[in-house]
């Protein structure tokens, strides 16, 4: 490298650390004020905000169970999975609104019957099961049997393991 190569680089390199190196200067006082400017032109003067008010939920105790709690409880007793009884309720919900007695005849196999809304594919005769699926394994004796809370989500449980999951509910 020529010399005034060097010259160049060490003044190009003197010059950059006077400007890029050394620390800014300390905020004055005046740096630190909080500017706010007072705009008020077009509002006149400004609005007072009232403070805060606290608000209270008062909740009335309830003194039956709903339907949706009644599903759960009784799932748990037929003996559905502790992790399994926050999605069970959700279909039930969605499916009949928890009500043992629901009915959906627009169903095309025949209907849809309980709280889990229970297709009668499940009970009724076919080629593999000639007394239906459902009273092979004697959890009901009819389709009717269905509209029982406990024989409806025994038989739900049944369809469950039979189906791996939710499947049979579209899931």
């Amino acid at each position: 490298m020529t010399l005034i190569s060097k010259t160049a680089i060490s003044l190009f390199i003197s010059v950059i650390s006077i400007f890029i190196l050394t620390p800014p200067s300390a905020p004055t006082v005046d740096d630190l004020a909080v500017k706010q400017p007072e705009v008020f032109e077009g509002y006149g003067q400004p609005v007072t905000v009232p403070s805060p008010t606290t608000t209270i939920a008062i909740t009335t105790p309830i003194t039956q169970p709903d339907a949706c709690q009644t599903v759960f409880d009784m799932a748990r007793h037929v003996g559905w999975a502790e992790k399994d009884l926050t999605q069970l309720v959700a279909v039930a919900y969605r499916e009949s609104r928890c009500l043992p007695l629901a009915f959906n005849p627009n169903d095309p196999n025949g209907g849809s019957n309980g709280a889990m809304q229970i297709n009668q594919f499940w009970c009724k005769p076919s080629r593999y099961w000639p007394n239906g699926y459902l009273q092979a394994y004697g959890l009901i004796s009819t389709c009717n049997d269905l509209f029982d809370l406990e024989n409806n989500l025994r038989s739900a449980l049944a369809i469950f393991r039979y189906s791996n999951g939710w499947r049979a509910w579209s899931l």
